[in-house]
C-alpha cells in the first residue's frame, strides 16, 4: 500500500516537472516585408470651352429732335421821328443840326431766312462687333544656366621675417598672486641683485615670459596689462625666460631685468 502511495506520487511528481519545464509553444512567421504598391496618377491637363455667345442687332429710329411747327412772323422795322420843339431855338441862338443819315428813309430792311420745317437726319450703319480669342498657358521654358569658376586661387605667400618682427609683439602678464612664496622672494632678490635699487623703493608692475634674446624695445599699456615688445631676428627659436617689470616710487622710472626660471 504504501509503495502504490509512493508511486503514485512519484509520478505525480513527474507530471509536475514535465509541464513545467516543456518548451513554449512557438508559431513560424514569414519575416518578409511586403512590396509596396505603385501606382500614377493622371496628368494633369487642360481643356477649354468657348461659352455661347450671341450679339443681335436691332434697328429702330430714335426720335432725336421733335418736329417744330414752323411759322411766318411779321418782322419789320419801323422808324419814328420825334423831334422837340425846346431843341430849335435855344438862349445861346443854337440850332440842332439835322443828320440824314439817320433818317428814316435811309434805311434799308433787314430780311430774316426762314427756318428748316424738319431737320435733316443722317443715316449711319454701326460698326461690327469684333472678338479676339487668346490662347492658353504657354509652354515652361528651360531655366537658364550660368557657370562660374569654382576653383580656389592658389594663395599668395612670402618670406618677409623683418617686416614680421618689425611689428610689436604683446605679452599677457602671469598671476603673481598664484605664484609661491619661495619662487617669488627668489625673483625679487634677482630684481634687486640686477637692477641695485631697495626693494620698498620699488613697486612691481607685473612678470611677463618673452624670448631670452633679440628684445630690442618693450612698452607696457597700463590700461589693458600687456607688455609691446618689439623683436629682432635672433629672438626666432629662442626660448622665453621670466621678464619683471618694476616702477621706482621716488621718480616714476621704470627697471627690469631677466630672472633665473625653475
Amino acid at each position: 500500500m504504501a509503495g502504490g502511495r509512493l508511486r503514485e506520487a512519484m509520478s505525480d511528481m513527474a507530471e509536475t516537472l514535465r509541464r513545467l519545464f516543456q518548451d513554449p509553444p512557438a508559431h513560424a512567421l514569414d519575416p518578409a516585408i511586403a512590396r509596396p504598391a505603385t501606382g500614377g496618377a493622371a496628368l494633369l491637363g487642360a481643356v477649354s470651352q468657348a461659352g455661347d455667345l450671341a450679339f443681335s442687332l436691332q434697328g429702330g429710329q430714335v426720335p432725336v429732335i421733335d418736329a417744330v411747327a414752323v411759322r411766318e412772323e411779321a418782322f419789320h422795322w419801323e422808324a419814328k421821328l420825334r423831334e422837340e420843339p425846346g431843341l430849335a431855338a435855344w438862349d445861346a441862338g443854337v440850332q440842332a443840326c439835322e443828320l440824314p443819315l439817320f433818317r428814316a428813309e435811309g434805311c434799308a430792311r433787314l430780311e430774316v431766312p426762314a427756318l428748316p420745317r424738319a431737320p435733316r437726319v443722317r443715316a449711319e450703319a454701326p460698326g461690327s462687333f469684333r472678338t479676339s480669342a487668346f490662347r492658353g498657358l504657354e509652354s515652361l521654358g528651360a531655366p537658364r544656366t550660368r557657370q562660374a569658376p569654382c576653383g580656389i586661387p592658389a594663395p599668395k605667400a612670402r618670406r618677409d621675417l623683418e617686416t614680421a618682427l618689425a611689428l610689436p609683439v604683446a605679452f599677457t602678464g602671469e598671476d603673481i598672486p598664484a605664484l609661491s612664496k619661495a619662487l617669488w622672494m627668489r625673483y625679487t632678490l634677482k630684481l634687486v641683485k640686477e637692477t641695485g635699487q631697495n626693494i620698498r623703493n620699488l613697486d612691481v608692475v607685473g612678470l611677463y615670459r618673452i624670448p631670452a634674446r633679440g628684445v630690442r624695445q618693450v612698452n607696457h599699456q597700463a590700461a589693458t596689462g600687456r607688455l609691446l615688445v618689439s623683436l629682432a631676428g635672433e629672438a626666432q627659436g629662442a626660448p622665453r625666460a621670466p621678464f619683471i617689470l618694476a616702477r621706482r616710487k621716488d621718480d616714476d622710472s621704470v627697471v627690469c631685468c631677466y630672472v633665473e626660471d625653475v
